[in-house]
Protein backbone atom coordinates (compact mmCIF):
# COMPACT_ATOMS: atom_id res chain seq x y z
CA UNK A 1 0.00 0.00 0.00
CA UNK A 2 3.07 2.64 0.64
CA UNK A 3 3.97 1.65 -2.74
CA UNK A 4 0.62 2.46 -4.57
CA UNK A 5 0.92 5.49 -2.35
CA UNK A 6 3.85 6.72 -3.38
CA UNK A 7 2.61 6.35 -6.91
CA UNK A 8 -0.52 7.63 -6.60
CA UNK A 9 1.67 10.81 -5.27
CA UNK A 10 3.80 10.39 -8.62
CA UNK A 11 1.31 10.67 -10.53
CA UNK A 12 -0.94 13.44 -9.56
CA UNK A 13 0.53 16.68 -10.86
CA UNK A 14 1.65 14.49 -13.83
CA UNK A 15 -1.89 14.51 -14.48
CA UNK A 16 -3.21 17.17 -13.13
CA UNK A 17 -0.95 19.43 -15.64
CA UNK A 18 -1.69 17.10 -18.55
CA UNK A 19 -5.64 17.47 -17.87
CA UNK A 20 -6.02 20.73 -16.26
CA UNK A 21 -10.03 19.97 -16.13
CA UNK A 22 -9.61 17.25 -13.71
CA UNK A 23 -12.11 14.70 -13.86
CA UNK A 24 -15.21 14.82 -14.87
CA UNK A 25 -18.40 15.24 -12.73
CA UNK A 26 -20.66 12.16 -13.02
CA UNK A 27 -24.44 12.91 -13.32
CA UNK A 28 -26.57 13.59 -10.63
CA UNK A 29 -28.39 10.09 -11.13
CA UNK A 30 -25.34 8.56 -11.03
CA UNK A 31 -23.22 8.06 -7.69
CA UNK A 32 -19.97 9.42 -7.87
CA UNK A 33 -16.76 6.12 -7.64
CA UNK A 34 -15.91 5.40 -4.23
CA UNK A 35 -12.64 3.22 -3.11
CA UNK A 36 -9.54 2.40 -3.90
CA UNK A 37 -7.93 3.50 -7.65
CA UNK A 38 -6.41 0.60 -9.58
CA UNK A 39 -2.76 -0.05 -9.37
CA UNK A 40 -2.95 -1.79 -12.67
CA UNK A 41 -4.56 1.77 -14.12
CA UNK A 42 -2.23 4.20 -12.40
CA UNK A 43 0.87 3.23 -13.87
CA UNK A 44 -0.76 2.86 -17.28
CA UNK A 45 -1.63 6.93 -16.83
CA UNK A 46 2.07 7.70 -14.99
CA UNK A 47 3.43 5.75 -18.27
CA UNK A 48 1.81 7.47 -21.30
CA UNK A 49 2.35 10.87 -19.98
CA UNK A 50 6.28 10.27 -18.55
CA UNK A 51 6.49 9.23 -21.84
CA UNK A 52 4.60 12.40 -23.85
CA UNK A 53 7.12 14.66 -21.76
CA UNK A 54 10.16 13.06 -22.70
CA UNK A 55 9.38 12.98 -26.29
CA UNK A 56 8.52 16.71 -26.38
CA UNK A 57 11.88 17.61 -24.45
CA UNK A 58 13.31 15.82 -27.31
CA UNK A 59 11.67 17.54 -29.96
CA UNK A 60 12.67 20.36 -28.71
CA UNK A 61 16.37 19.82 -27.79
CA UNK A 62 16.42 18.52 -31.46
CA UNK A 63 14.89 21.47 -32.72
CA UNK A 64 17.67 23.62 -30.80
CA UNK A 65 20.34 21.86 -31.63
CA UNK A 66 19.60 21.80 -35.53
CA UNK A 67 19.34 25.45 -35.21
CA UNK A 68 22.16 26.38 -34.31
CA UNK A 69 23.86 24.30 -36.58
CA UNK A 70 22.23 26.58 -39.17
CA UNK A 71 22.80 29.85 -37.44
CA UNK A 72 26.57 28.13 -37.35
CA UNK A 73 26.71 27.48 -40.97
CA UNK A 74 24.92 30.79 -41.97
CA UNK A 75 27.54 32.55 -40.42
CA UNK A 76 29.82 35.40 -42.47
CA UNK A 77 33.51 33.58 -42.35
CA UNK A 78 34.98 36.37 -40.58
CA UNK A 79 33.01 36.35 -37.97
CA UNK A 80 33.83 32.79 -36.35
CA UNK A 81 36.55 32.79 -33.87
CA UNK A 82 38.88 30.10 -35.27
CA UNK A 83 37.50 30.50 -39.21
CA UNK A 84 40.08 28.88 -41.82
CA UNK A 85 38.91 29.93 -45.40
CA UNK A 86 40.41 29.86 -48.56
CA UNK A 87 40.72 27.00 -51.32
CA UNK A 88 43.42 25.50 -54.08
CA UNK A 89 43.32 25.14 -57.69
CA UNK A 90 44.29 27.09 -60.67
CA UNK A 91 43.68 31.07 -61.23
CA UNK A 92 45.21 33.73 -63.20
CA UNK A 93 44.97 31.01 -66.33
CA UNK A 94 45.43 32.69 -69.74
CA UNK A 95 45.19 31.02 -72.55
CA UNK A 96 46.12 31.88 -76.26
CA UNK A 97 45.87 30.65 -79.43
CA UNK A 98 47.60 32.95 -82.37
CA UNK A 99 47.71 33.25 -85.93
CA UNK A 100 51.15 35.71 -86.65
CA UNK A 101 53.33 37.05 -88.99
CA UNK A 102 55.39 40.24 -87.27
CA UNK A 103 56.50 41.17 -90.93
CA UNK A 104 54.78 40.04 -94.24
CA UNK A 105 56.95 42.40 -96.46
CA UNK A 106 60.32 39.87 -95.58
CA UNK A 107 61.45 36.81 -96.07
CA UNK A 108 63.48 34.59 -93.27
CA UNK A 109 66.59 35.78 -92.42
CA UNK A 110 66.26 39.55 -93.79
CA UNK A 111 65.30 40.93 -89.82
CA UNK A 112 66.92 40.47 -86.65
CA UNK A 113 65.00 38.60 -84.80
CA UNK A 114 64.22 36.85 -88.06
CA UNK A 115 60.41 36.51 -89.10
CA UNK A 116 59.82 32.73 -89.92
CA UNK A 117 56.52 33.61 -91.68
CA UNK A 118 52.72 32.58 -91.25
CA UNK A 119 52.55 30.07 -88.10
CA UNK A 120 50.65 29.59 -85.47
CA UNK A 121 52.33 30.53 -81.81
CA UNK A 122 53.62 33.56 -79.67
CA UNK A 123 54.97 36.67 -81.92
CA UNK A 124 58.34 37.26 -81.62
CA UNK A 125 59.66 40.58 -80.19
CA UNK A 126 58.96 42.02 -84.00
CA UNK A 127 54.79 41.64 -83.05
CA UNK A 128 55.15 43.76 -80.02
CA UNK A 129 55.74 46.97 -80.68
CA UNK A 130 57.04 49.98 -78.22
CA UNK A 131 54.23 51.37 -77.05
CA UNK A 132 52.13 47.94 -76.13
CA UNK A 133 52.71 45.59 -72.87
CA UNK A 134 53.47 49.00 -70.86
CA UNK A 135 52.39 48.11 -67.54
CA UNK A 136 52.85 44.31 -67.51
CA UNK A 137 56.09 41.77 -67.94
CA UNK A 138 54.17 39.77 -70.61
CA UNK A 139 53.02 40.58 -74.27
CA UNK A 140 49.61 39.19 -74.09
CA UNK A 141 49.93 36.34 -76.17
CA UNK A 142 51.15 33.89 -73.64
CA UNK A 143 49.47 30.73 -72.49
CA UNK A 144 50.39 30.12 -68.75
CA UNK A 145 48.15 29.35 -65.55
CA UNK A 146 48.84 29.80 -61.87
CA UNK A 147 48.63 27.12 -59.11
CA UNK A 148 47.44 28.75 -55.72
CA UNK A 149 47.59 27.10 -52.55
CA UNK A 150 45.80 29.89 -50.30
CA UNK A 151 44.36 29.64 -46.83
CA UNK A 152 43.18 32.57 -44.65
CA UNK A 153 42.50 32.38 -40.64
CA UNK A 154 40.62 35.02 -38.76
CA UNK A 155 40.32 35.60 -35.25
CA UNK A 156 38.62 39.01 -34.17
CA UNK A 157 41.33 41.85 -35.01
CA UNK A 158 43.75 39.34 -36.16
CA UNK A 159 44.44 37.85 -39.79
CA UNK A 160 46.96 35.61 -41.34
CA UNK A 161 46.96 34.34 -44.72
CA UNK A 162 49.50 31.98 -46.94
CA UNK A 163 49.71 30.96 -50.45
CA UNK A 164 51.84 28.65 -52.91
CA UNK A 165 51.99 29.96 -55.64
CA UNK A 166 53.51 28.10 -58.55
CA UNK A 167 53.69 29.76 -62.60
CA UNK A 168 52.86 27.47 -65.47
CA UNK A 169 55.01 28.95 -68.44
CA UNK A 170 56.70 28.15 -71.88
CA UNK A 171 54.07 25.36 -72.41
CA UNK A 172 55.25 22.54 -74.87
CA UNK A 173 54.65 19.02 -75.82
CA UNK A 174 57.91 17.66 -74.24
CA UNK A 175 58.64 20.38 -71.21
CA UNK A 176 56.19 22.50 -68.78
CA UNK A 177 58.43 25.43 -67.16
CA UNK A 178 57.73 25.95 -63.39
CA UNK A 179 58.88 28.91 -61.56
CA UNK A 180 57.68 30.80 -57.97
CA UNK A 181 54.91 33.75 -58.75
CA UNK A 182 55.12 34.86 -55.35
CA UNK A 183 55.00 31.99 -52.77
CA UNK A 184 54.24 34.12 -49.17
CA UNK A 185 52.55 34.60 -46.16
CA UNK A 186 50.95 38.06 -45.02
CA UNK A 187 49.91 38.65 -40.61
CA UNK A 188 47.60 41.03 -40.26
CA UNK A 189 46.06 43.06 -37.34
CA UNK A 190 43.09 44.66 -38.48
CA UNK A 191 41.63 48.01 -36.43
CA UNK A 192 37.88 46.43 -37.34
CA UNK A 193 37.17 42.84 -36.97
CA UNK A 194 35.09 42.99 -40.25
CA UNK A 195 37.56 44.76 -42.96
CA UNK A 196 35.23 47.37 -43.10
CA UNK A 197 37.73 49.98 -41.79
CA UNK A 198 41.10 49.52 -43.90
CA UNK A 199 43.61 50.53 -40.90
CA UNK A 200 45.99 47.41 -40.69
CA UNK A 201 49.78 46.75 -39.66
CA UNK A 202 50.78 43.78 -41.59
CA UNK A 203 54.04 41.32 -42.06
CA UNK A 204 54.00 39.90 -45.54
CA UNK A 205 57.32 37.53 -46.41
CA UNK A 206 58.32 35.94 -49.46
CA UNK A 207 59.95 32.65 -48.76
CA UNK A 208 60.98 32.03 -52.50
CA UNK A 209 61.05 35.12 -55.08
CA UNK A 210 60.15 38.71 -53.61
CA UNK A 211 60.26 40.06 -57.30
CA UNK A 212 56.78 41.22 -56.45
CA UNK A 213 58.02 43.77 -54.37
CA UNK A 214 59.30 46.45 -56.73
CA UNK A 215 60.25 49.84 -56.28
CA UNK A 216 58.46 52.30 -58.63
CA UNK A 217 55.41 52.91 -60.02
CA UNK A 218 54.77 52.03 -64.05
CA UNK A 219 56.25 48.49 -64.47
CA UNK A 220 57.87 49.73 -67.35
CA UNK A 221 59.60 51.87 -65.42
CA UNK A 222 60.23 49.50 -62.04
CA UNK A 223 63.00 48.14 -60.53
CA UNK A 224 64.14 46.58 -57.64
CA UNK A 225 63.13 43.33 -58.84
CA UNK A 226 64.71 40.23 -59.11
CA UNK A 227 66.75 41.07 -62.25
CA UNK A 228 68.94 42.89 -59.15
CA UNK A 229 70.34 40.02 -58.45
CA UNK A 230 70.96 38.37 -62.04
CA UNK A 231 73.99 36.32 -60.85
CA UNK A 232 72.26 34.96 -57.31
CA UNK A 233 73.03 31.19 -57.24
CA UNK A 234 69.41 31.18 -55.61
CA UNK A 235 65.88 32.63 -55.05
CA UNK A 236 65.47 36.04 -53.78
CA UNK A 237 63.48 36.28 -50.70
CA UNK A 238 62.38 39.27 -48.77
CA UNK A 239 60.07 40.39 -46.37
CA UNK A 240 58.19 43.87 -45.09
CA UNK A 241 56.16 45.25 -42.73
CA UNK A 242 53.48 47.82 -43.85
CA UNK A 243 51.01 50.07 -42.23
CA UNK A 244 47.93 51.01 -44.23
CA UNK A 245 45.24 53.42 -43.47
CA UNK A 246 42.16 55.22 -45.69
CA UNK A 247 44.42 57.55 -46.92
CA UNK A 248 48.11 56.72 -46.43
CA UNK A 249 50.48 53.47 -46.24
CA UNK A 250 54.36 53.34 -45.21
CA UNK A 251 56.20 50.36 -45.84
CA UNK A 252 59.64 49.24 -45.13
CA UNK A 253 61.42 45.72 -46.24
CA UNK A 254 64.47 44.05 -47.12
CA UNK A 255 65.70 41.45 -49.87
CA UNK A 256 68.68 38.67 -49.68
CA UNK A 257 70.68 36.81 -52.11
CA UNK A 258 73.55 34.70 -52.49
CA UNK A 259 76.34 35.77 -54.70
CA UNK A 260 79.54 33.96 -55.70
CA UNK A 261 82.51 35.75 -54.89
CA UNK A 262 85.27 35.64 -57.72
CA UNK A 263 87.96 36.40 -55.44
CA UNK A 264 87.14 33.56 -53.03
CA UNK A 265 85.19 31.24 -54.90
CA UNK A 266 82.93 31.38 -51.76
CA UNK A 267 79.05 32.18 -52.01
CA UNK A 268 78.25 35.65 -49.99
CA UNK A 269 74.78 37.36 -48.93
CA UNK A 270 73.73 40.10 -50.19
CA UNK A 271 71.27 42.17 -48.63
CA UNK A 272 68.68 44.87 -50.15
CA UNK A 273 66.73 47.67 -47.98
CA UNK A 274 63.58 49.36 -49.25
CA UNK A 275 60.82 51.68 -48.05
CA UNK A 276 58.20 53.41 -49.04
CA UNK A 277 54.89 56.04 -48.23
CA UNK A 278 52.02 57.04 -49.81
CA UNK A 279 49.33 59.72 -49.09
CA UNK A 280 45.74 60.84 -50.48
CA UNK A 281 46.06 64.52 -49.60
CA UNK A 282 42.57 65.09 -51.08
CA UNK A 283 39.93 62.37 -53.02
CA UNK A 284 41.97 63.62 -55.81
CA UNK A 285 45.35 63.60 -55.52
CA UNK A 286 47.63 60.89 -54.51
CA UNK A 287 51.35 61.18 -53.33
CA UNK A 288 53.60 58.40 -53.19
CA UNK A 289 57.80 58.06 -52.85
CA UNK A 290 59.67 54.98 -52.44
CA UNK A 291 63.09 53.95 -52.92
CA UNK A 292 65.86 51.51 -51.72
CA UNK A 293 69.50 50.05 -51.33
CA UNK A 294 70.99 46.81 -53.14
CA UNK A 295 73.96 45.32 -52.45
CA UNK A 296 74.80 43.30 -55.68
CA UNK A 297 77.60 42.05 -54.38
CA UNK A 298 81.08 42.44 -56.08
CA UNK A 299 82.42 43.52 -58.82
CA UNK A 300 83.38 40.97 -62.08
CA UNK A 301 86.21 43.12 -63.31
CA UNK A 302 89.76 42.25 -62.25
CA UNK A 303 91.10 45.45 -61.20
CA UNK A 304 88.03 46.13 -58.71
CA UNK A 305 87.42 43.09 -57.69
CA UNK A 306 87.48 43.90 -54.21
CA UNK A 307 84.68 46.83 -54.73
CA UNK A 308 80.86 46.24 -54.02
CA UNK A 309 78.77 47.00 -57.21
CA UNK A 310 75.79 49.07 -55.01
CA UNK A 311 72.66 50.54 -56.52
CA UNK A 312 70.75 52.63 -54.70
CA UNK A 313 68.05 55.38 -55.58
CA UNK A 314 64.34 56.89 -55.07
CA UNK A 315 61.11 57.16 -57.13
CA UNK A 316 57.97 59.14 -56.78
CA UNK A 317 54.20 59.66 -58.04
CA UNK A 318 51.93 62.36 -58.19
CA UNK A 319 48.35 60.82 -59.58
CA UNK A 320 45.39 63.04 -59.91
CA UNK A 321 41.84 61.36 -60.74
CA UNK A 322 38.07 61.39 -60.70
CA UNK A 323 35.39 58.41 -60.90
CA UNK A 324 38.53 56.13 -62.06
CA UNK A 325 41.64 54.39 -59.42
CA UNK A 326 44.78 54.83 -59.14
CA UNK A 327 45.98 52.09 -61.41
CA UNK A 328 49.13 49.47 -60.46
CA UNK A 329 50.59 46.66 -62.50
CA UNK A 330 48.57 42.86 -62.06
CA UNK A 331 52.17 41.75 -61.73
CA UNK A 332 52.35 43.40 -57.93
CA UNK A 333 49.57 41.76 -57.03
CA UNK A 334 49.61 38.91 -54.54
CA UNK A 335 47.49 36.17 -55.43
CA UNK A 336 44.41 34.81 -53.31
CA UNK A 337 42.53 32.06 -54.55
CA UNK A 338 39.29 32.49 -52.55
CA UNK A 339 35.72 33.80 -54.41
CA UNK A 340 35.81 37.71 -53.67
CA UNK A 341 39.20 38.60 -54.68
CA UNK A 342 39.55 36.22 -57.35
CA UNK A 343 36.11 36.53 -59.44
CA UNK A 344 37.40 39.90 -60.31
CA UNK A 345 40.63 39.58 -61.97
CA UNK A 346 40.00 39.04 -65.17
CA UNK A 347 35.93 40.92 -65.51
CA UNK A 348 35.29 42.70 -68.75
CA UNK A 349 35.95 46.63 -68.48
CA UNK A 350 33.04 48.61 -66.88
CA UNK A 351 31.10 52.00 -68.57
CA UNK A 352 29.08 53.04 -66.09
CA UNK A 353 28.70 56.25 -68.08
CA UNK A 354 30.15 60.05 -68.07
CA UNK A 355 33.59 60.93 -67.89
CA UNK A 356 36.44 59.56 -65.26
CA UNK A 357 39.75 60.50 -65.82
CA UNK A 358 43.24 59.85 -64.00
CA UNK A 359 46.67 61.35 -64.82
CA UNK A 360 50.03 59.89 -63.37
CA UNK A 361 53.26 61.24 -63.44
CA UNK A 362 56.82 59.80 -62.03
CA UNK A 363 60.13 60.24 -62.14
CA UNK A 364 63.55 57.57 -60.94
CA UNK A 365 66.90 58.76 -59.82
CA UNK A 366 69.64 55.68 -59.62
CA UNK A 367 72.80 55.59 -58.96
CA UNK A 368 75.17 52.42 -58.86
CA UNK A 369 79.19 52.00 -58.37
CA UNK A 370 80.74 50.79 -61.22
CA UNK A 371 84.73 50.36 -62.31
CA UNK A 372 85.92 54.03 -63.55
CA UNK A 373 86.61 53.20 -67.36
CA UNK A 374 89.68 56.03 -67.49
CA UNK A 375 91.51 54.93 -64.21
CA UNK A 376 92.58 51.75 -63.10
CA UNK A 377 91.53 49.98 -59.80
CA UNK A 378 88.85 52.64 -59.10
CA UNK A 379 85.03 53.27 -59.42
CA UNK A 380 82.03 55.93 -60.00
CA UNK A 381 79.29 56.72 -59.40
CA UNK A 382 76.74 55.80 -63.27
CA UNK A 383 73.83 57.58 -62.84
CA UNK A 384 70.43 57.09 -64.48
CA UNK A 385 67.27 58.99 -64.86
CA UNK A 386 63.60 57.49 -66.20
CA UNK A 387 60.38 59.41 -66.03
CA UNK A 388 56.64 58.88 -67.47
CA UNK A 389 53.30 60.71 -67.73
CA UNK A 390 50.20 57.86 -68.58
CA UNK A 391 46.63 59.49 -68.94
CA UNK A 392 43.31 57.64 -68.98
CA UNK A 393 39.56 58.75 -69.76
CA UNK A 394 36.66 57.41 -70.08
CA UNK A 395 33.47 59.30 -71.41
CA UNK A 396 30.84 56.98 -71.76
CA UNK A 397 32.13 54.08 -74.17
CA UNK A 398 34.98 55.53 -75.34
CA UNK A 399 38.75 55.44 -73.88
CA UNK A 400 41.69 57.78 -74.83
CA UNK A 401 45.22 56.72 -73.31
CA UNK A 402 48.35 58.87 -73.79
CA UNK A 403 51.55 57.68 -72.53
CA UNK A 404 55.24 59.14 -72.69
CA UNK A 405 58.27 57.75 -71.44
CA UNK A 406 62.01 59.36 -70.81
CA UNK A 407 64.79 56.50 -70.24
CA UNK A 408 68.39 57.48 -70.11
CA UNK A 409 70.57 54.69 -71.61
CA UNK A 410 72.14 54.05 -67.98
CA UNK A 411 68.76 53.37 -66.33
CA UNK A 412 67.52 50.81 -69.12
CA UNK A 413 71.07 49.34 -68.53
CA UNK A 414 71.29 49.49 -65.10
CA UNK A 415 70.28 45.83 -64.24
CA UNK A 416 72.97 44.46 -66.41
CA UNK A 417 74.57 46.47 -65.28
CA UNK A 418 75.88 48.82 -68.00
CA UNK A 419 77.95 48.51 -71.01
CA UNK A 420 80.45 47.12 -71.03
CA UNK A 421 79.24 45.37 -68.26
CA UNK A 422 80.45 46.33 -64.70
CA UNK A 423 81.90 49.65 -65.97
CA UNK A 424 80.76 53.06 -66.56
CA UNK A 425 80.77 54.32 -70.37
CA UNK A 426 84.06 55.31 -71.31
CA UNK A 427 84.72 58.48 -72.24
CA UNK A 428 84.50 57.90 -75.69
CA UNK A 429 80.94 56.88 -75.79
CA UNK A 430 78.02 58.93 -76.52
CA UNK A 431 74.80 57.75 -75.40
CA UNK A 432 71.31 59.33 -75.94
CA UNK A 433 68.37 58.21 -74.15
CA UNK A 434 64.75 56.67 -75.05
CA UNK A 435 61.98 59.07 -75.58
CA UNK A 436 58.55 57.76 -76.87
CA UNK A 437 54.62 58.97 -76.96
CA UNK A 438 51.41 57.11 -78.05
CA UNK A 439 48.14 58.31 -77.93
CA UNK A 440 45.03 56.05 -78.18
CA UNK A 441 41.47 55.82 -78.80
CA UNK A 442 38.82 52.98 -78.68
CA UNK A 443 35.00 52.72 -78.36
CA UNK A 444 32.84 49.52 -76.97
CA UNK A 445 29.68 49.08 -78.23
CA UNK A 446 26.97 46.73 -76.02
CA UNK A 447 29.96 45.06 -73.88
CA UNK A 448 30.40 42.71 -77.26
CA UNK A 449 32.73 44.36 -79.98
CA UNK A 450 35.21 46.95 -79.39
CA UNK A 451 37.40 48.60 -81.96
CA UNK A 452 40.69 50.83 -81.63
CA UNK A 453 43.65 52.67 -83.17
CA UNK A 454 46.97 53.32 -81.37
CA UNK A 455 49.81 55.25 -82.79
CA UNK A 456 53.25 56.31 -81.59
CA UNK A 457 56.67 57.53 -82.00
CA UNK A 458 59.83 56.21 -80.35
CA UNK A 459 63.43 58.08 -80.06
CA UNK A 460 65.33 54.25 -79.12
CA UNK A 461 68.68 54.51 -76.82
CA UNK A 462 71.61 54.82 -78.33
CA UNK A 463 75.39 54.14 -77.91
CA UNK A 464 77.96 55.48 -79.89
CA UNK A 465 81.65 55.00 -80.06
CA UNK A 466 84.72 55.96 -82.40
CA UNK A 467 86.39 53.16 -81.80
CA UNK A 468 83.37 51.11 -83.18
CA UNK A 469 81.00 48.86 -81.17
CA UNK A 470 81.99 45.21 -79.66
CA UNK A 471 80.53 42.47 -81.64
CA UNK A 472 80.16 44.93 -84.57
CA UNK A 473 81.42 42.87 -87.57
CA UNK A 474 84.78 44.11 -87.01
CA UNK A 475 84.54 46.85 -88.93
CA UNK A 476 86.37 50.35 -87.90
CA UNK A 477 84.93 53.88 -87.88
CA UNK A 478 82.08 55.05 -85.98
CA UNK A 479 79.42 52.79 -84.63
CA UNK A 480 76.32 53.44 -83.52
CA UNK A 481 74.08 50.70 -81.39
CA UNK A 482 70.52 50.86 -81.19
CA UNK A 483 69.18 49.63 -77.00
CA UNK A 484 65.70 48.78 -76.76
CA UNK A 485 63.74 47.34 -73.41
CA UNK A 486 59.98 46.09 -74.17
CA UNK A 487 60.01 44.76 -70.67
CA UNK A 488 60.03 41.42 -72.25
CA UNK A 489 63.76 41.58 -73.77
CA UNK A 490 66.66 43.83 -74.16
CA UNK A 491 67.37 44.13 -77.94
CA UNK A 492 70.51 45.40 -79.10
CA UNK A 493 70.99 46.36 -83.47
CA UNK A 494 73.99 47.30 -84.43
CA UNK A 495 74.03 49.95 -87.51
CA UNK A 496 76.10 50.14 -90.27
CA UNK A 497 79.54 52.03 -89.87
CA UNK A 498 78.77 55.74 -89.72
CA UNK A 499 74.68 56.08 -89.59
CA UNK A 500 73.04 57.42 -86.83
CA UNK A 501 69.53 56.36 -85.11
CA UNK A 502 66.08 57.66 -86.64
CA UNK A 503 62.87 57.67 -84.58
CA UNK A 504 60.85 55.33 -85.23
CA UNK A 505 56.88 55.48 -86.01
CA UNK A 506 54.18 52.93 -85.48
CA UNK A 507 50.39 52.61 -86.03
CA UNK A 508 48.18 49.58 -84.72
CA UNK A 509 44.33 48.96 -85.72
CA UNK A 510 42.57 46.57 -82.80
CA UNK A 511 39.44 44.83 -83.37
CA UNK A 512 38.09 42.60 -79.99
CA UNK A 513 34.94 40.59 -79.05
CA UNK A 514 34.37 39.87 -75.99
CA UNK A 515 31.83 37.27 -75.24
CA UNK A 516 30.95 34.70 -72.34
CA UNK A 517 32.84 36.58 -69.57
CA UNK A 518 36.06 35.31 -70.39
CA UNK A 519 36.65 34.79 -74.39
CA UNK A 520 37.94 37.13 -76.17
CA UNK A 521 38.76 37.28 -80.28
CA UNK A 522 41.31 39.87 -81.18
CA UNK A 523 42.53 40.97 -84.63
CA UNK A 524 45.40 43.34 -84.71
CA UNK A 525 46.82 45.34 -87.81
CA UNK A 526 50.15 46.95 -87.49
CA UNK A 527 52.46 48.97 -89.49
CA UNK A 528 55.74 50.42 -88.20
CA UNK A 529 58.62 52.15 -90.18
CA UNK A 530 61.82 51.83 -88.68
CA UNK A 531 64.99 53.26 -90.13
CA UNK A 532 67.14 51.59 -87.75
CA UNK A 533 66.06 47.91 -88.87
CA UNK A 534 69.24 46.02 -90.19
CA UNK A 535 70.48 42.66 -91.47
CA UNK A 536 73.93 40.39 -90.56
CA UNK A 537 75.64 39.24 -93.82
CA UNK A 538 78.89 38.55 -95.57
CA UNK A 539 80.44 41.35 -97.26
CA UNK A 540 80.51 39.81 -100.08
CA UNK A 541 77.60 36.71 -100.22
CA UNK A 542 79.11 34.72 -102.65
CA UNK A 543 82.80 34.51 -100.75
CA UNK A 544 82.31 31.76 -98.11
CA UNK A 545 85.85 33.96 -96.51
CA UNK A 546 84.33 37.57 -96.80
CA UNK A 547 84.16 38.77 -93.25
CA UNK A 548 80.43 39.85 -92.06
CA UNK A 549 78.77 43.53 -91.49
CA UNK A 550 75.64 44.90 -90.76
CA UNK A 551 73.18 46.76 -93.22
CA UNK A 552 70.34 48.09 -93.18
CA UNK A 553 67.04 45.91 -94.20
CA UNK A 554 63.62 47.19 -95.00
CA UNK A 555 62.31 50.05 -92.44
CA UNK A 556 59.03 48.63 -93.49
CA UNK A 557 57.29 46.14 -91.37
CA UNK A 558 53.36 45.62 -91.64
CA UNK A 559 52.12 42.52 -89.36
CA UNK A 560 49.16 40.36 -87.88
CA UNK A 561 47.75 39.14 -85.08
CA UNK A 562 45.11 37.25 -84.90
CA UNK A 563 44.35 35.21 -81.69
CA UNK A 564 41.53 33.55 -79.39
CA UNK A 565 42.00 34.33 -76.10
CA UNK A 566 40.51 32.66 -72.47
CA UNK A 567 41.57 34.27 -69.45
CA UNK A 568 40.19 33.14 -65.94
Amino acid sequence: MKRLALVVALAAPVTATAQPGGEPTPPADQPAQTGPLDEAKIRELVDAEMAKVLNERAAKEAADRAAKEQAEKDQPATAGPTDLTGSSGFMDTRIAFTLTNENVLVKPGETIPSVPGWRFGVPNSLGVLFFDNYDTRYSGFETLSHAVMYRDYHNGHFDAEGALVLRINELSEKTIELSDAGTYITLSNWKDPAHKDPTRISLTVFPVSSDRMRLGYSYRLSWGGSPEYRRARSATPGMKVQYDSGMLYAFAGAKSAVLLDRRTAEEVASLAVLGGAGIDPTEMIRLEVNGGFFDRGYNELVDVNDQKVQLFGASAQVAFHDGMPVQSSIDYKLYKNNNERVSGLFNPVKYPGGLAWLVMAEGTALFQTLKDPEMTGSTKVQKGYAADVNVRVMIDRIRLRFDASYRTLAYILHSQPSLPTYSDFPADYRTAPDIFAAVGVDRNWNDFITVGVIAGIDKPATLTSTKGIPGGGGMGGESTAVIRNNNIDTLITILPVGETAVPQFAVKGITKLDFGRIFTALLEVFYSYDGNVTKYQRVDPNNPESPFQFEFGNFNQLGINATLQARF
